[in-house]
């Protein structure tokens, strides 16, 4: 009888599920963000060498293959059970495995070739869901003890919850408008803004990548290659922002060294080769990004090639000019009127050409199911207006010591409405209210919904439940000060 752990499922198992649980129409994705057709799964193979033999399938629009698959639970196990020194996995197309790890490692043959990875558990959830509650009521894991939130919150009334909330909210602001103002004393306010921005794009798996690459490829490297006139063409900004980050096809193991046939493709690889020998930094590896467990819409490709044209709106004048534009136009016109104008500005410098590659792809070589006229929708523009704008307007507006704007961003910010959920927030909003609903329809603004997120990760997230503010024993509250 096979034994099997919530945190482990037996090969033999597996060898199963890939027989008989998956679709046989449709695609299925792969870590690298492009697709799989699988057609036939193989014959089981008895003796020593991958376990199935001669499969039939294909990725993305390209033709039908065969060749092998080797099953494991975990992606790492291709490496610690020797396959990357073992010629007999040379002929392997796919590794498939049950469980997925937050980095994938990029897989190698022996002969050096990149093999894809399929994360089974992806494609199998209703099955998976039974396994998984079968096994754990046999280890009977006592339930996690309540939290004294909770109760609280049904004492408390609506008041005291948003004093307490917005108190954090200021708090978790003031640390962002103070980590913008630390990075422009080393850089410019614009090369500080230009990485706020990109880290906010790469929304949650992708952020650190996407800070390292601005970093790695500073405006004042773009300008020196692209010039600031209106004579440049985004094809030359995402050459050089997909060239740095090392996802271009020729540089992916994922396309196995053979470039998509498309004039997009081609066009960016060359004026990647052309621009390749003047940019004096190392591009980043394929191993860097995560594809894995996003939607296609967040791959870091979408979003780079979005901000390439916050980036090229930038060119001429500065991305902290226009971001402050607004304000040095008119602060008299009030919070509220600013502020529509400023995430009108953002819309602006994100807003792609209709015809952009982007917008009918979420990988190079294969074409959406759908098309759609924005590369970062309203929700994440939301987002980086509360995450980056409003923290970095503060920030210019502390710099030059200009109180009157600090306080007329505060009000921006503290009448900003609610953002979208996220799974934080909505994890927060659950343990709140779990018992109140009446005060979680009351949450309707940003800097409430920041609070939450300031709490978790002050608190609750190491259950430090004596020193938090929602622990009752907070004598006083406090807007940003």
């Amino acid at each position: 009888m096979l034994q099997i752990a919530d945190s482990d499922i037996a090969e033999a198992l597996i060898w199963r599920f890939w027989q008989e649980g998956l679709p046989r129409s449709g695609r299925l994705r792969l870590t690298d963000g492009r697709t799989l057709r699988l057609y036939h799964p193989g014959t089981l193979n008895p003796d020593s060498g991958p376990d199935f033999l001669q499969a039939v399938l294909s990725f993305g629009p390209g033709k039908r293959l065969r060749g092998d698959v080797e099953i494991h639970v975990r992606p790492a196990d291709w490496q610690r059970h020797g396959h990357t020194r073992d010629p007999l996995y040379n002929n392997v197309v796919l590794h498939v495995v049950m469980w997925h790890d937050e980095k994938i490692p990029v897989v190698r043959k022996e002969n050096g070739q990149y093999v894809p990875t399929l994360v089974l558990s992806e494609h199998l959830q209703h099955g998976l869901d039974r396994i998984r509650k079968q096994y754990r009521r046999r280890l009977e894991v006592p339930a996690p003890a309540g939290y004294p939130c909770q109760s609280l919150m049904k004492r408390l009334p609506v008041e005291r919850v948003h004093a307490l909330l917005d108190r954090k909210g200021s708090d978790r602001f003031r640390q962002k408008a103070a980590a913008i103002s630390r990075r422009m004393k080393q850089v410019s306010a614009e090369q500080a803004l230009y990485e706020s921005a990109m880290r906010a794009a790469g929304y949650v798996k992708n952020t650190d990548a996407c800070q390292t690459l601005a970093r790695r490829l500073p405006l004042a490297m773009i300008r020196t290659l692209v010039g600031t006139g209106g004579g440049h063409r985004i094809v030359d900004l995402q050459a050089l922002l997909f060239g740095v980050a090392g996802l271009l096809p020729s540089q992916r193991l994922a396309y196995s060294g053979e470039v998509p046939n498309d004039p997009y493709v081609s066009e960016i690889e060359a004026r990647w080769e052309a621009f390749r020998r003047s940019v004096p930094v190392r591009s980043m590896e394929e191993h860097d990004w995560l594809f894995f467990r996003l939607r296609p819409l967040n791959f870091p490709t979408v979003r780079l090639a979005a901000m390439s044209y916050f980036i090229a709106a930038g060119l001429r004048d500065g991305l902290d000019t226009l971001i402050a534009g607004p304000m040095n136009a008119g602060a008299e016109r009030g919070p509220v009127a600013l502020l529509r104008q400023i995430a009108r500005q953002l819309e602006e410098m994100t807003s792609p050409l209709p015809g952009d590659y982007w917008l009918k792809h979420t990988v190079f070589g294969e074409p959406s199911r759908t098309a759609r006229r924005a590369l970062i929708g309203r929700d994440r523009q939301r987002g980086m207006m509360v995450d980056v704008i409003l923290p970095f307007v503060y920030a210019l507006a502390d710099r030059d010591s200009r109180s009157d704007r600090m306080r007329l961003v505060r009000e921006m910010y503290t009448g900003y409405g609610r953002q979208a959920s996220n799974s934080v927030i909505q994890s927060m909003t659950n343990l709140l209210f779990h018992d109140t609903p009446e005060k979680k329809a009351t949450i309707d603004r940003a800097i409430l919904q920041q609070g939450m997120l300031q709490i978790d990760r002050e608190t609750c997230r190491n259950k430090a439940c004596g020193q938090c503010v929602m622990n009752g024993s907070a004598n006083q509250t406090r807007g940003v000060k």
